[in-house]
């Protein structure tokens, strides 16, 4: 019996045409492309892309946190500044009743009541310098949801908001191990800046007040942009991103902002007049509720978005969190653009 040759290709190499040679060479090379986009690929990595929700566009928010909840299986984790939406508790109560384990940290002042609605559950009232203002949800430490809405009534069905969910195992482990930490003085263990890969694209996750490299890298966003920033914002106090908007805006970029009518009117008023001064179009909420968005868009590429208000005390006080996602895919594109369109219609210029 012939001995078998060691290279699987030797034969088709001596008996193949130029063109053949040809088309295994490019084989190598698009082998030896994959091999070192997977080394070089950031960790870690889930195939799950991040999907989007708002009430602004259609979405049912109260269903999005129950079924998730409901799905659970071995635990529910959550940090919440204010919780008092019935089905939300209903299905936490209920959880807990099944034996699944259900670890909440909740502002003291904002939640107060929830542990004795959750009477199986461990309710952390965490009382610390600034306030407890994150909105995550865990679920059986691979599900993370988080983003600008609180569990009221209000804040799900009435106020606008977006919020981002995706499965993500490691992210998830990351974020619960933050919040077991959480005491009711105000302590935890530090999480810094966690870079990931969902589906195609990459993810930023950034924990306040703990990493203070995320004003630097919202400033790097801002300066990144090539076309289009577009700003939807409850709160805004802070003149650095306001004057990083205005140099964008001076190099040609178009820049939009969108906040709230109350807080335009007051705690942020300096901010729309000092955009508005520049030359840079901004408007006023007019929508029934708040316009409770915390969110950057930029290029159409670009999505910064979670509970940070662009305020002082969230980025050196608050318990906060925002997440970076980039390249958009088309269907994320669509949303945001849908969500935009939906909040200039619901707002107008400054009198």
């Amino acid at each position: 019996m012939a001995k078998k040759s060691g290279n699987p290709y030797s034969k088709l190499i001596k008996k193949s045409t130029i063109g053949s040679v040809i088309a295994l060479l490019l084989f190598f090379i698009v082998e030896l492309a994959t091999t070192i986009h997977h080394e070089n690929r950031p960790i870690p990595y889930s195939e799950h892309a991040v999907e989007l929700y708002s009430n602004q566009t259609g979405d049912d928010l109260t269903d999005l946190y129950v079924s998730a909840i409901n799905s659970a299986k071995e635990s529910v984790v959550m940090v919440i500044y204010a919780m008092t939406d019935p089905h939300i508790i209903a299905a936490l109560r209920q959880k807990s009743e099944e034996g699944i384990e259900v670890f909440i940290v909740c502002d003291a002042k904002a939640s107060q009541g929830l542990a004795r609605q959750l009477p199986k559950s461990t309710v952390i009232k965490r009382v610390g310098d600034g306030l407890t203002h994150q909105k995550i949800l865990l679920i059986d430490n691979h599900e993370v949801i988080l983003g600008s809405a609180n569990m009221t009534w209000e804040s799900l069905n009435v106020h606008g908001n977006l919020i981002m969910a995706l499965i993500h195992p490691e992210l998830a482990a990351e974020l619960t191990k933050k919040i077991r930490s959480m005491d009711d003085e105000g302590h935890s263990t530090p999480l810094l800046q966690k870079k990931a890969v969902a589906g195609d694209q990459t993810i930023e996750l950034w924990v306040l007040p703990d990493d203070s490299t995320a004003v630097p890298r919202l400033i790097e966003l801002i300066k990144s942009a090539k076309k289009t920033i577009k700003v939807a914002m409850f709160t805004w106090t802070r003149i650095d991103l306001t004057e990083e908007l205005i140099h964008a805006h001076k190099r040609g970029i178009q820049v939009e902002a969108v906040i709230d009518r109350n807080s335009g009117k007051g705690a942020s008023a300096k901010i729309v007049k000092k955009l508005s001064s520049a030359g840079i179009p901004v408007k006023l909420s007019t929508g029934q509720g708040l316009l409770h968005h915390k969110f950057a868009y930029i290029d159409e590429s670009i999505l910064v978005n979670g509970s940070a208000n662009w305020t002082l005390n969230a980025f050196r006080a608050n318990d906060d969190v925002f997440m970076v996602i980039y390249p958009l895919s088309s269907i994320q594109q669509s949303k945001m653009n849908t969500l935009w369109t939906r909040i200039t219609n619901e707002s107008r210029a400054p009198l």
